[in-house]
C-alpha cells in the first residue's frame, strides 16, 4: 500500500510541476501577446504626431511634394485645404484622420483593381 500511495505522490507532484510550467508557459505568451498590441498601438497613434499638420510637416514625415499635392488636387477632397484660402501662398494643411481613411480606400480600390490570374 505504501508504494501505491508513493507513486500516487509522485504523479501527483509530476502533475503540478507540468501544471506550473503550463502556468509560465500561458503567462508568456500572454505577456508576449500584450506587447505586441501595445506595439500595434504605438505605431497606429504615432503615424501622424497631429490631427492637423502642414504639408512640410508630412514631408518631413516621409511624404513627397508631388504626392501631397496630387492629393490635394483631388477633385472633392476633404482633407487638405489652404490655412487662409484668400492668400496665396497660404500654407496647406491636411487632416491626417481623413487624410489615412482616403489613403486606405485608394489602396483598397487599386488592390481590386489588379488583375488576377
Amino acid at each position: 500500500m505504501t508504494e501505491v500511495k508513493e507513486n500516487l505522490e509522485k504523479r501527483f507532484e509530476e502533475f503540478l510541476a507540468r501544471d506550473e510550467a503550463l502556468e509560465k508557459r500561458i503567462a508568456a505568451l500572454e505577456a508576449q501577446i500584450n506587447l505586441q498590441n501595445e506595439k500595434e498601438e504605438i505605431e497606429k497613434s504615432s503615424k501622424y504626431p497631429k490631427r492637423i499638420m502642414r504639408l512640410s510637416e508630412l514631408i518631413k514625415l516621409g511624404y513627397t511634394r508631388e504626392y501631397l499635392m496630387k492629393q490635394y488636387r483631388i477633385k472633392g477632397q476633404r482633407f487638405a485645404k489652404k490655412q487662409n484660402p484668400a492668400l496665396r501662398n497660404s500654407p496647406i494643411i491636411f487632416d491626417t484622420e481623413l487624410f489615412e481613411q482616403q489613403q486606405q480606400r485608394q489602396q483598397a480600390m487599386e488592390n481590386r483593381q489588379i488583375r488576377r490570374g
